[in-house]
């Protein structure tokens, strides 16, 4: 089970089940397919596990230098330490992973661990005016933000994803605007699925580069363009498209 809170960049997956083979490879995708948002906080509650063969738990210290490598955060897992389950992650990979003793301890430590990233969120209805507002809004994270020099490709981006969605989608959205270390994340949340702009199944998640010819309009081409990197990821109601800016060189 995933949760998903926009307006805060808290997300939670809860999986349930064996964590054999087929069970991580679950897990993997699920990670994986919540990245491209650049949370805030990503959390794993791992109570509704059974951990099975002790091998198969390599796949959390894999998915946290994931999280790290995509988005500049940890992975804060969460088990009772007195389950079975709880007593086997920290006797086998305790020291490699975050692990705490509950929710509310995983998130108090991913508060303190982004404190110094920014993030802004922004509900939009789909009328004339959403673009204006997205540009407005952009322009004036990227100034309290110090990071005047991508402003204008910054608007111009975020433009386009909100001119797909009122366009396309035709529905209310979010847009979140994201800085962590050298990267400015934007993207653009509606709650249409369209099959016709975007074929691919749901529950994926895709990323372009230029000349793709998943790209469905000209301006997403050119949002391939002027990017690092872009994508979409797509649920049974819902809808994400994002981009990535590179603001300062990586360290």
């Amino acid at each position: 089970m995933t949760r998903q809170n926009v307006r805060t960049g808290v997300y939670e997956l809860r999986p349930m089940g064996s964590l054999d083979l087929a069970g991580a490879a679950s897990l993997r995708r699920s990670v994986l397919k919540v990245l491209p948002e650049q949370p805030r906080a990503l959390l794993l509650g791992l109570d509704g596990v059974d951990v099975g063969n002790p091998v198969n738990l390599a796949v959390l210290p894999s998915l946290d230098k994931r999280a790290m490598l995509d988005c500049g955060i940890r992975l804060q897992c969460y088990a009772d330490p007195t389950s079975e389950t709880g007593r086997l992650i920290h006797e086998g990979i305790g020291w490699r992973v975050a692990l705490h003793a509950d929710r509310t301890a995983a998130l108090a430590t991913a508060d303190r661990k982004t404190a110094g990233s920014h993030r802004a969120y922004r509900h939009l209805e789909p009328g004339p005016d959403a673009v204006r507002q997205a540009r407005a809004i952009t322009l004036d994270c990227c100034r309290r933000w110090d990071l005047p020099h991508v402003a204008d490709t910054a608007q111009l981006i975020v433009s386009e994803l909100v001119t797909n969605a009122v366009q396309h989608a035709q529905t209310e959205m979010d847009l979140v605007l994201t800085h962590r270390g050298p990267r400015l994340h934007l993207q653009v949340r509606d709650t249409a699925y369209a099959p016709a702009l975007f074929p691919i199944e749901p529950f994926t998640s895709l990323v372009y580069r230029v000349g793709d010819d998943r790209i469905g309009g000209r301006g997403l081409m050119l949002v391939a363009m002027l990017s690092t990197a872009c994508g979409t990821n797509v649920g049974t109601n819902a809808k994400t498209v994002w981009a990535t800016l590179q603001v300062r060189p990586a360290a």
